[in-house]
């Protein structure tokens, strides 16, 4: 008796114990699936937002051409935002026929460049003079679109050439940028991305604010758009234009 009693109980503890670690393998066994299909799935969510982000980031490579036929004409958008601020009044006290009122406009907006096309006063019978043209002349060539345009876009860095070798280096990185150089052909932009809209945020000469909406048309391929907004002390409401560029082949 106390041999077969031993017997069985030795059976019972291998079976026991092989129930046990039979037990634990396939619990050790699934917590290592487990684990590995979290962090794939982390992994997958991880990388997920910035594929994504660079997927929809479009494509505006390529050389543009301006569509004048489709595009707004800065000099009429100017006349009429002027000629607003002539018969309303304008910031600084200058009244309806161009006079200088109290803390007014000390003088026109620096010297310079001349429109080409225009001569005499801007029209419209309301006595502005010399500082009102210096003043559209300076406006305009902020805004002035060029007749064309060359965008390369490296990572968070795009440049825009135009036709005159000026370069305008967008950043959306939120990097420090360098102070511009005296004459330098080359102009740093923050830039910052809004869906498929690429913008940016600037400062004129004369404290002005100008703002550039870069996104290409329906089709996603054959144009590329410009919405220019300046906003200025020496005007009522911002002057908004829209400048639309052909893929040139």
């Amino acid at each position: 008796m106390p041999s077969n009693w031993k017997m069985k109980n030795a059976t019972v503890a291998r079976s026991f114990w092989t129930r046990v670690a039979v037990a634990f393998g396939l619990t050790l066994f699934a917590a290592v699936t487990y684990g590995a299909g979290q962090s794939s799935d982390a992994a997958k969510n991880t990388a997920s937002p910035a594929e994504t982000a660079d997927d929809q980031k479009p494509a505006l490579n390529g050389t543009w051409t301006l569509n004048r036929d489709q595009s707004d004409e800065p000099r009429e958008k100017l006349r009429s935002a002027m000629q607003e601020r002539d018969q309303n009044g304008a910031p600084g006290g200058m009244g309806r026929h161009g006079g200088m009122g109290g803390g007014g406009m000390g003088g026109p907006m620096g010297g310079g460049m001349g429109i080409p096309g225009m001569g005499g006063p801007m029209g419209g019978g309301t006595g502005r003079g010399a500082g009102s043209e210096e003043q559209h002349a300076r406006l305009y060539d902020i805004v002035r679109g060029p007749d064309q345009v060359t965008v390369a876009q490296k990572g968070p860095e795009t440049d825009l050439t135009d036709d005159e070798s000026h370069v305008r280096a967008l950043f959306t990185d939120g990097r420090k940028l360098e102070k511009p150089k005296k004459d330098s052909p080359q102009t740093q932009v923050k830039a910052r991305w809004e869906r498929q809209t690429l913008i940016t945020e600037e400062k004129g000469p004369n404290g002005e604010k100008i703002s550039h909406a870069y996104e290409l048309s329906g089709d996603g391929k054959q144009q590329l758009s410009d919405t220019v907004t300046l906003e200025s002390k020496r005007l009522n409401t911002p002057v908004i234009i829209r400048y639309v560029y052909d893929k040139a082949e």
